[in-house]
């Protein structure tokens, strides 16, 4: 199928990466602060959705079965990348390789974690399934590149995926006051993480539907009003966050389907992630008191103290 590249009016076609070949171009002009960067906000709002996936691949330090929580968040990484090169150069093979797909692949990610739940190993069976679907949408997205066709898959696998972690909560146990903390705590992370990504999508929607006005109102109030109403960047912003505080409800709920009282949440600059419980995470410095002992040994400390 032909590819057909999308530009907006008034808007450069072309840069130094090239012509655009995008079959999108978002409501940003083109090239106004940058020179080598198509779309300024839409690229550097990417960079706390990377930081957001690298925060919670870290953050599974020390948990069992880490592989699959590590990839669920690696994937919020790879997506923010991807989307980082794509804004910067509106290239399609950037839109659809980099940033599209892996968006696939991460909502796949989602779905084995609501379908393996507490269980220590996933079904061949299952890992086959999840496997062929995104390859299969991926290849019939790459012989016909309707962006509809990309939206509808993603959403798909989303819902699926909230629906299945609804029904997790149902199985999460509440006999002590502890559980029941934990469980609110973990429903209040699930739904957030899915209130914000919502928002995040309506806020790109209205991006889309009022550009001319959005565009206009831009040109009137300068840089400062511009960047805030940026409703693309918005969106890497509000999904970057929904999606990571998702996967972080996600964790807590598989792993207390078989440990309930082994893990629970901590929290980082507001944002929360998963620990076993009197453990810390690699990452997470301490800061502890060293006696003289420590340093010069208990003979020295005590010749220091005497003289």
């Amino acid at each position: 199928m032909t590819i057909e590249a999308f530009h907006r009016p008034g808007q450069k076609s072309y840069g130094p990466w090239g012509n655009h070949t995008s079959s999108l171009d978002w409501c940003e002009d083109n090239y106004t602060h940058l020179s080598f960067v198509a779309e300024f906000w839409n690229t550097t709002s990417n960079i706390p959705f990377i930081m957001l996936g690298f925060f919670g691949l870290l953050s599974t330090y020390g948990l069992p079965n880490r592989t699959r929580y590590a990839l669920a968040h690696s994937f919020i990484a790879i997506i923010g990348t991807g989307s980082f090169l794509f804004h910067t150069t509106l290239s399609w093979h950037a839109q659809v390789i980099l940033d599209e797909l892996p968006m696939l692949w991460s909502a796949a990610m989602s779905l084995y974690l609501t379908s393996v739940g507490g269980a220590e190993k996933g079904s061949l069976k299952l890992k086959a399934l999840l496997v062929v679907v995104p390859a299969g949408i991926s290849w019939l997205y790459l012989q016909f590149p309707n962006p509809l066709l990309h939206q509808v898959a993603f959403a798909g696998m989303q819902v699926v995926s909230v629906l299945q972690g609804v029904q997790l909560f149902e199985g999460l146990p509440s006999s002590t006051s502890e559980q029941r903390r934990m469980a609110s705590a973990c429903k209040y992370h699930f739904v957030a993480g899915a209130g914000v990504f919502m928002l995040g999508f309506a806020i790109w929607n209205i991006d889309n539907i009022f550009c001319v006005q959005l565009t206009a109102f831009r040109s009137r109030h300068g840089d400062i009003m511009g960047a805030l109403s940026q409703g693309h960047a918005w969106w890497h912003l509000l999904t970057g966050l929904g999606g990571s505080r998702l996967f972080s409800a996600l964790t807590y709920l598989t792993l207390a389907s078989r440990e309930p009282d082994a893990f629970e949440f901590s929290s980082f600059l507001g944002h929360p992630y998963v620990t076993r419980k009197g453990r810390d995470p690699m990452w997470q410095l301490k800061m502890t008191r060293v006696t003289p002992s420590q340093v010069l040994g208990p003979e020295k400390e005590s010749f220091e103290s005497r003289n």
